[in-house]
């Protein structure tokens, strides 16, 4: 019985699965933030509308790459806990 046996982690799939869901959070917002700035130009004024699309165009990489570095060191510790408990056996 896969959630009662508990011989495996489901969280490192749960952890992967939020990641997906915010990486097209994030791609989805950039482009919501981009396209505002374009359809609001003439209400924010050019400069805020410019700000807007570079704060888009450089923030959302850089999210990106949080949320990777984020679950990926999330994905070490339940890898540290599985090597953990194969030495353990070994012993």
């Amino acid at each position: 019985m896969f959630l009662f046996g508990f011989q495996r982690f489901i969280a490192p799939t749960v952890i992967k699965f939020f990641y997906y869901i915010s990486l097209v959070l994030t791609i989805f917002g950039a482009l919501g933030m981009i396209v505002y700035a374009l359809v609001e130009v003439g209400n924010i004024g050019g400069q805020q509308s410019a700000a807007m699309i570079l704060g888009a165009a450089v923030g959302a990489p850089v999210a990106i790459l949080l949320m990777r570095f984020t679950t990926e060191m999330w994905l070490v510790i339940f890898e540290i806990n599985s090597r953990l408990g194969q030495i353990r056996d070994k012993m």
